[in-house]
């Protein structure tokens, strides 16, 4: 029995599209590795799915697509019927995303046939945790049923990041414009020599943010008349605070709003930036190996506890930075983050017109960040190699 020629994805969709969008760029990724695995995926949003991959019908219960085998996670009869005939081997369950029903039932409340191996992939942390977990066993009801955590991260001792496309380049601007779709290569064209600054964040008071911009772009048109900023507002939980900062500021620079992107679309539009500002775990990443500078918006949670996971990843950025940068960047990327209104506005302006100020010596330490994680590995083919390991 080969593990490594049939996979099952279990993914179940939480924060909008970042985890669905993990499970797609790992999918491919796995099939650009070795192109005979056999690939399932279940998923309780597939309108997500198709959001991110207009080929996918979002209400199909079960359907092909890139090679693929595609499951709606609520159609009990369905995937009962196909994994029950054709038992997974080896199951990826994503961000602790649990198991639907019908495979709680086949995999403990009936007799397995044969060994199972769940991979938990977790969520992408700079904790020093990640470490610790990686390749770490966990135990089941079941003795066939076999559970490791692998772990995703910054350190060459967890499973990297997923290195595709543009992502894999040491010039991931210039592979991500050669294969960028015709609609949003035409959209960025329009504006080859604007400073182009994405924003893709959760809801928050963006005046601080939007005047900052505003004063970057008249400073910088002091020396360069011809300077002009643009902001690409992505779709997303934070747009509509950041368009009602930027509309009640009087729009002091142009914006752009975005519609819905596929991946492909969205890791051009990425990569094509002066500055970004993301949320998420599948945009983090990107912007890490994207090597543009970048500000993280990490997902609020109870007690500031966000500012732990901030914090961890500043400490892993920190290093590539001189000293006075790096505390920039620290300050900004908290204040950025505190959930508090109290929090002064006029100091995060300045702090970040600080930072878009040293955009481009900022950008040459993103890039060396980067590049380290590009010689820590493909998150892809280190599973792969550790599930040829368990042959």
């Amino acid at each position: 029995m080969s593990f490594s020629l049939d996979i099952t994805f279990l993914c179940k969709v939480v924060d909008n599209y970042g985890d669905i969008g993990f499970v797609y760029r790992l999918a491919r990724a796995l099939n650009a590795c070795r192109p005979e695995i056999r690939l399932r995926i279940v998923t309780d949003n597939m309108e997500s799915f198709s959001q991110l991959a207009p080929e996918v019908n979002a209400y199909a219960s079960v359907q092909q697509y890139n090679g693929w085998t595609l499951y709606d996670w609520n159609a009990d009869d369905v995937c009962t019927a196909s994994f029950s005939a054709d038992q997974p081997k080896i199951i990826l369950e994503c961000f602790q995303c649990g198991y639907p029903d019908w495979l709680e039932t086949l995999l403990f409340k009936t007799k397995c046939r044969d060994s199972v191996q769940i991979i938990n992939i977790d969520y992408l942390t700079a904790e020093p945790y990640a470490d610790d977990f990686h390749c770490l066993a966990s135990l089941t009801r079941s003795a066939a049923v076999k559970k490791v955590n692998f772990m995703p991260g910054f350190t060459e001792h967890t499973g990297g990041l997923v290195l595709d496309g543009p992502f894999a380049s040491d010039r991931p601007a210039v592979y991500a414009a050669a294969h960028a779709g015709n609609s949003v290569q035409h959209l960025l064209a329009g504006f080859p020599h604007d400073f182009k600054v994405l924003v893709f964040s959760y809801e928050r008071d963006f005046t601080p943010v939007v005047k900052a911009l505003s004063l970057f772009e008249r400073s910088r048109q002091k020396d360069s008349p011809a300077f002009r900023l643009r902001v690409f507002a992505a779709e997303g939980r934070g747009k509509k605070s950041f368009m009602e900062a930027w509309n009640t500021e009087k729009k002091p620079f142009a914006v752009t709003e975005l519609t819905f992107l596929s991946q492909p679309e969205w890791d051009y539009v990425l990569c094509s930036m002066s500055f970004s500002f993301v949320r998420g775990e599948d945009s983090l990443s990107r912007a890490c190996l994207a090597g543009i500078p970048f500000v993280w918006h990490a997902y609020p949670q109870a007690d500031e506890y966000q500012q732990i996971k901030v914090q961890a990843l500043v400490e892993r950025i920190k290093p590539f930075f001189e000293n006075e940068d790096a505390g920039l960047i620290e300050k900004f990327w908290y204040l950025y983050n505190v959930t508090s209104p109290q929090v002064s506005g006029q100091e995060q302006t300045e702090l970040l017109y600080t930072l878009l100020d040293r955009t481009e010596r900022l950008g040459i330490c993103f890039s060396s960040f980067a590049q380290m994680l590009r010689r820590n590995g493909d998150f892809a083919q280190h599973l792969i190699s550790y599930l040829d390991g368990l042959i």
